[in-house]
């Protein structure tokens, strides 16, 4: 049995945890709280949650074994910590923290407390990324030459958190810690931020990103990200090696649709690559993990506080402040959730 409280009634709540949750036997939640206590008493109704609690504090420390956190970047830190030192075992949304000091005190504490920190990068628990690194290290590609990554999505919300400063806002944060991500996992080292370009508003939050990062050899990559209001949903990944080139159509959701091509002397092939919804993957191995199987959580420790260096240095690349430090203690009332 794996037993979940849940913080916030956040959007991504029924796809990266009810519907997972209710497709494996011996997975359920429990316990719930949000800022607005309708709202979870809603959530609790419709998702069949049994138990509402007032706050995020108390559901910590209800009898569960893990602790699902969707709230906004800025509030990740506290409640994980404070999840871990209760004995709690940690699916933490992306991105990680606001900043890699703030990632490194999450990651202390769950070594300090012997529990499961993930963060939730749940694109690569499906096969389809495995495939890819699979192609990448058969050698088919030859010696890498470049990477290229994007992900754009329309956030036409202004009161949206991604847009607030102070919540751990930014296209960077939000969609570009993807692109990020993919292509450390492909190279499986990580980069020097050769430069970057902000589309930011008065405010300082990031609208659109471009960086340019080197990896080891002298391997360039580029990745983007945007959020304004008139793009058109896009998620790529495309690796060049001296032998051929590899491309994805959306490595962010598989389960959505996607298409694998590779582009070799021999000819073009595509494919796709069957599997469950990331989220199902994602659950699978948060539960292995906690039984304590090892290798079972690839997004965790190092990995985090390495993807939240990278962006930290994005930002100063591009003239931006990293995102900010640790927040100040808060109640369930204090910063709103993703909801």
């Amino acid at each position: 049995m794996l037993t979940f409280g849940t913080l916030g009634a956040a959007d991504i709540t029924p796809e990266a945890l009810v519907k997972p949750a209710a497709d494996q036997p011996g997975v359920t939640i429990t316990h719930i709280a949000a800022r607005d206590r309708k709202r979870a008493e809603s959530f609790a109704a419709t998702h069949a949650i049994p138990e509402i609690l007032d706050d995020y504090a108390a559901v910590i420390a209800a009898p569960v074994d893990a602790i699902y956190i969707p709230l906004p970047p800025a509030e990740h830190a506290h409640w994980a910590i404070q999840a871990l030192q209760a004995g709690k075992h940690v699916l933490c949304e992306k991105p990680f923290a606001l900043s890699a000091a703030e990632a490194s005190s999450m990651v202390k504490a769950a070594v300090d407390a012997d529990r499961v920190l993930m963060e939730a990068f749940h694109y690569r628990y499906h096969p389809l990324f495995n495939r890819v690194l699979e192609i990448v290290t058969s050698g088919v590609l030859g010696s890498l030459q470049s990477l290229e990554a994007s992900f754009v999505v329309p956030v036409p919300d202004r009161s949206n958190f991604r847009w607030q400063p102070g919540l751990g806002n930014g296209a960077m944060m939000d969609l570009g810690c993807y692109p990020l991500h993919w292509v450390r996992t492909v190279t499986g080292e990580e980069p020097v931020v050769r430069r970057a370009h902000a589309e930011a508003d008065p405010q300082g939050t990031d609208a659109a990103m471009t960086a340019e990062l080197e990896f080891a050899d002298g391997v360039p990559a580029r990745i983007h990200c945007d959020m304004r209001n008139d793009v058109r949903f896009h998620a790529e990944l495309s690796v060049t090696g001296r032998d051929g080139r590899l491309r994805v159509q959306n490595p962010l959701a598989p389960h959505l649709g996607h298409l694998l091509t590779l582009d070799t002397p021999a000819g073009t092939t595509t494919e796709t690559v069957a599997g469950q919804t990331t989220y199902a993957h994602q659950l699978e191995s948060f539960r292995a993990a906690c039984a304590g199987k090892a290798g079972a959580c690839p997004t965790s420790g190092h990995d985090s506080i390495a993807n939240m260096r990278a962006i930290d240095a994005i930002y100063t690349a591009a003239g931006l402040p990293p995102r900010g430090a640790s927040p100040k203690d808060s109640t369930s009332g204090g910063i709103p959730a993703k909801e």
